[in-house]
């Protein structure tokens, strides 16, 4: 007998989502420091830069604090139609910024 699999339910997917996110951070901290660290780029925002320069792991804390409070916060408490939105948004900005720094990977590696 065949068994039908049932959708994630909509507090799932916003969990997912916040796991997307989360992974979307790690990747734009990961490549921010190896192009910071090399010389390549310069981080655009001056907290963050001032936080970089001061201690790399509290920069990494931040990055990685971000998403998990939201995580926590979709957890335990009803996400708003804004949250939802504002998710979205941010997954938006955060997987372009992660097309950007693969193509100055890319250009770096095509000039060296």
């Amino acid at each position: 007998m065949e068994t039908v699999k049932a959708m994630p339910s909509s507090k799932d997917r916003l969990l997912n989502t916040c796991f997307l996110l989360f992974c979307l951070c790690m990747i734009d901290a990961i490549f921010t420091d190896f192009g910071i660290r090399y010389g390549h780029i310069e981080e655009a925002n001056p907290l963050v830069r001032s936080l970089y320069d001061l201690n790399i792991i509290a920069f990494y804390l931040l990055k990685s604090s971000l998403p998990i409070i939201l995580f926590l916060f979709m957890k335990y408490m009803k996400p708003s139609l804004l949250v939802k939105n504002l998710l979205i948004v941010a997954l938006i900005i955060y997987t372009i910024v992660t097309f950007i720094h693969i193509s100055w990977i890319i250009v770096v590696t095509a000039f060296i």
